[in-house]
């Protein structure tokens, strides 16, 4: 329980947050004025100036960009036409990270894209051909990552890999397929809406099929991107680190993935600014970069602060996706990675609270809480409260152009903002400590026990003596 003056404080930040609309003014420059700030492109440059003006302006004179390199990418056209059993173009859109490259060769149809469906063919009957493989859930009911697919298509020898959205609208899905902090892809990639790989289908019925597609996108290494920083400096020297990713992917605004989580992030800062040095825990508000190509720039933040992360306390991920979404009140939702305690923590931070929500337990390698959660740091992951929407549909616009300011209801966001704000102010100013760091040990034996090791080596993502 918080005592009467931290009671005031939080009574003072739900009324700042509820009365203010900084959220949805951020959120309308940095998406419908700078645009998709994706990795490379003027509006990463423009949107790193503003965040940092703008936290200026919150009073954070501290307020910085760190930078880092990555292996940078740069899109190029495609094209994708069918030269047997008939002769038909087709649109279809560069996949992040695709190499780029030209090739003709006879097409297999993977279904979903799963571990199973690989191993179901061998190796044998991928080898030189073009892997297609939709987004949808695959058949033994698991959502499996694009870059796992992307993976096993490599390992398997195929020369070329075809991405098919499987939900409609004409909307190709893009995404990443190697991780950006160490390397490009191998072989070239492309994305395709759901009415254009069904067509293709059904030309194909049950005769070979065979395609031809170009991609002139380029991997460009020794690129540079950077993190946002901001410090609320508390009485210790332990911190908690609080943050979402800014970038999104550059055929649209990412305004849900992932500015909402940008922008309820900044406005923690905003909020929390006038209680610098009255906190036992200091607050570090970080905005990171290139999540979209490979969970880049929190890989590249903690491997240059790995002295850091022994007093980091938590960190805490705000992937707002879905959160964001109009279609009625979304109310948010934790997960928590490691370790278990902090799911108790939460139910009982829930309860003095009365928001009424589900708290889950898991791994995912697939957001910017993952290079901490490798060293040990606890971790817990904010987002939207899961729904069979999310099992039938996935990302949804996510990844695709409707990803766009038009869908998204800032009222959800500031709700979410409030509640973050008032877990923060619990979690800076508790006396005991907030869980204990877990082991290495601990962790692979964990990744390994649940197959995420194996996951993990298909994506080249399984590096634990090092975090990139």
């Amino acid at each position: 329980m918080l005592n009467e003056r931290h009671l005031k404080t939080e009574r003072d930040l739900i009324g700042e947050i509820w009365q203010t609309s900084e959220i949805h003014k951020n959120m309308l420059v940095l998406a419908d004025e700078i645009g998709s700030r994706f990795a490379g492109t003027p509006s990463e440059k423009q949107a790193q100036e503003y965040m940092v003006d703008k936290l200026k302006e919150y009073g954070y004179e501290n307020a910085r960009a760190v930078p880092f390199k990555y292996y940078g990418w740069r899109r190029g056209p495609a094209t994708l036409e069918m030269t047997e059993p008939v002769k038909r173009g087709f649109e279809a859109i560069s996949l992040a990270m695709s190499p780029g490259g030209t090739m003709e060769a006879d097409v297999i149809n993977l279904g979903t894209g799963s571990p199973e469906e690989f191993e179901a063919v061998g190796p044998e009957d991928v080898k030189g051909k073009i892997v297609l493989c939709s987004s949808a859930t695959s058949p033994t009911g698991k959502r499996v990552h694009r870059r796992t697919k992307y993976g096993y298509a490599v390992k398997y020898g195929a020369v070329g890999f075809i991405f098919m959205n499987h939900n409609p609208g004409q909307l190709a899905a893009t995404g990443s397929l190697r991780p950006s902090y160490r390397m490009g892809g191998e072989i070239p990639g492309i994305g395709v809406s759901l009415e254009t790989g069904s067509l293709i289908q059904r030309l194909a019925g049950d005769r070979p099929l065979r395609v031809k597609f170009s991609d002139e996108s380029e991997v460009v290494p020794d690129s540079e991107s950077a993190n946002i920083v901001a410090e609320l400096p508390g009485r210790s020297d332990e911190w908690i680190v609080v943050g979402g990713h800014y970038d999104g992917h550059d055929i649209a605004q990412g305004a849900m993935d992932n500015l909402s989580g940008t922008a309820v992030t900044m406005e923690l800062a905003r909020v929390l600014k006038p209680y610098e040095g009255k906190f036992k825990r200091g607050i570090r508000f970080i905005c990171f970069g290139c999540e979209e190509i490979g969970v880049t720039g929190s890989t590249s933040y903690v491997a240059d602060h790995l002295d850091q992360m022994k007093k980091t306390a938590i960190m805490v991920n705000l992937e707002l996706g879905g959160l964001a979404y109009t279609d009625g009140m979304k109310h948010a939702a934790f997960t928590v990675y490691q370790p278990p305690e902090m799911k108790q923590w939460i139910e009982e931070f829930l309860k003095e609270v009365a928001y009424a929500t589900s708290i889950t337990t898991g791994m995912s390698a697939a957001s910017d809480h993952w290079p901490f959660v490798m060293q040990g740091v606890p971790a817990i992951y904010m987002h939207e409260e899961p729904s069979m929407r999310q099992f039938v549909q996935g990302r949804g616009w996510g990844h695709t152009t409707a990803d766009s300011m038009d869908k998204v209801d800032s009222r959800n966001l500031q709700e979410g903002a409030m509640l973050m704000a008032r877990l923060l102010l619990r979690l800076a100013t508790q006396r005991k400590k907030i869980a204990k760091h877990t082991p290495l040990n601990k962790i692979v034996r964990h990744l390994e026990r649940t197959g995420m090791r194996k996951t993990l080596e298909i994506q080249l993502k399984w590096h634990p003596e090092s975090p990139r």
